[in-house]
């Protein structure tokens, strides 16, 4: 009887999480879907400030940045918002200067982000190549902060909508600290089906502790880093990681790619994604931009081109939101799961590209990657721009899990990155210096950095708000170079 059961729960699952990536005419669903939002959006206060009217189209509107809908979120009136005030949750986000932001999401919108989007990144990670593995009463791992911010929302939208279905574990997760989580998971990993923590999380912290590869049907994760390191994660993990792409102004945007692991492509029934070249990107921390550069939709983008996101979520206020981040353009589609819809992988934010004297540009996957060449044993690190004199640096501050010296790390890296970039070359013969420091951290400051944190704990590892590198060094002296 259970095998019938669960015959049919996949078969039910799989026709209602995924058929939709097979519909016809998605581009004009995706626009009918826009235009429900804007006549919404034209009779409250937010949207009359955005100067919508019920036949307003996407480019009558202007770009938005969180100072826009700052006072809506926290000082709401009825009237301002697209649902009664009572239907919305307050939720945070880290901000500057350790002030986190509020944000007002409505609860319909975490409703249908799980309905739609989240229970299509569950299924399709479970995607072994050939099939969904997923199963009726698998258990979904989950390392992620309570209280008021995002990932607990979701989770409890998830508990409730889903709860008949799937386990999520641990249970009493937002009673738990972030260590307490990783015990959990070394624990009863081979309890667990789906697992969604950082990539730093499961090769540092939890491979050290288990004896043999864990057995997995999905990994999740938002870090970039599992493009790099994906044959790793695959080995530990048996099977390759699942990027997923979303924010707390937007809440889950895209699913995972599963011919491209580390890419992702845009739930066209959950958001209208817009695209801004990189060469034209615009400083996010604004509040509006009345007279904004062209925008591109989805279906006009180049593959190998790299665009700053504007989204427009369905069931959010944000509108026309200009999201910090660039993102690369991998495909026009996947075949494994027969789609024509672009595939991307996040770049970097549009302000955390490292660029020394405009000669060399860097970002956080390619630093990852200069590093894994290199074969230097890192555990985890944090890349800052420093100044002597008019010579700037790329200072790397780094904890080893492995026996380097502070000089075989100095040299195997300048070496790779000699070999890897060739502005970095360029800049490094003709200004006559290697534009190089090496700061090795002590043990566990990693660990004690992220054990501090609140929020989705994540190491920032280009351009790390001053107040948080401060934090970061307080857990130890460094050895600098």
């Amino acid at each position: 009887m259970n095998s019938v059961l669960n015959t049919i729960f996949k078969y039910l699952l799989k026709r209602n999480v995924t058929k939709f990536l097979n519909e016809k005419n998605i581009a004009g669903r995706n626009e009918s879907f826009l235009r429900t939002k804007l006549r919404k959006l034209s009779t409250c206060n937010l949207g009359k400030k955005l100067g919508i009217e019920p036949h307003s189209t996407i480019t009558d509107i202007p770009l938005t940045g969180y100072d826009f809908y700052q006072d809506f979120f926290i000082n709401p009136r009825e009237g301002d918002l697209l649902y009664p005030i009572k239907q919305y949750v307050r939720a945070l986000t880290s901000g500057t200067m350790s002030k986190p932001k509020t944000f007002l999401l409505p609860r319909i919108a975490f409703k249908e982000n799980i309905r739609k989007t989240g229970l299509s990144i569950f299924m399709i990670s479970t995607h072994d190549g050939d099939r969904y593995t997923l199963e009726m009463g698998d258990v979904v791992y989950g390392n992620y902060p309570g209280g008021n911010f995002l990932a607990a929302f979701l989770a409890n939208a998830f508990k409730s909508s889903q709860s008949r279905f799937f386990s999520l574990v641990p249970e009493n997760s937002g009673e738990m600290t972030f260590q307490d989580k990783v015990d959990y998971f070394v624990q009863n990993h081979k309890s667990i089906d789906v697992a969604f923590m950082p990539v730093t999380t499961l090769i540092d912290d939890i491979r050290e502790r288990v004896e043999e590869p864990v057995s997995l049907k999905g990994f999740l994760t938002y870090d970039v880093s599992s493009i790099p390191l994906k044959e790793e994660i695959k080995e530990f993990c048996q099977t390759y990681p699942s990027t997923f792409y979303g924010s707390t102004e937007t809440l889950l945007l895209a699913i995972p790619s599963v011919e491209h692991h580390g890419g992702f492509f845009f739930d066209w029934r959950f958001v209208y994604p817009e695209f801004i070249h990189e060469e034209h990107a615009i400083d996010p921390n604004i509040s509006t931009v009345d007279d904004p550069p062209d925008t591109l939709s989805l279906w006009d983008l180049e593959v190998g081109e790299r665009y700053q996101l504007v989204a427009t979520p369905f069931f959010n206020d944000s509108t026309r939101y200009l999201m910090p981040d660039i993102l690369e353009c991998i495909s026009d589609g996947d075949n494994i799961l027969s789609i024509q819809i672009p595939v991307f992988k996040y770049y970097s934010r549009s302000d955390k590209l490292l660029s020394l004297h405009n000669f060399t540009r860097i970002n956080e996957e390619e630093m990852v990657q200069v590093l894994k060449n290199a074969g230097i044993p890192f555990l985890d690190f944090t890349v800052r721009k420093e100044m002597e004199s008019a010579r700037e640096y790329l200072s790397i501050y780094l904890e080893l899990r492995g026996v380097m010296s502070e000089q075989e790390v100095y040299d195997s890296l300048n070496r790779e990155l000699m070999e890897y970039d060739k502005d970095w070359r360029d800049l490094s013969n003709f200004m006559n210096y290697t534009p190089l420091r090496v700061n090795i951290l002590p043990e566990n400051t990693f660990k004690k950095y992220l054990e501090s944190l609140e929020g989705q704990v994540r190491v920032s590892r280009m351009g790390m708000r001053d107040e948080r590198f401060q934090q970061l060094l307080g857990y130890g002296e460094t050895n600098t170079r």
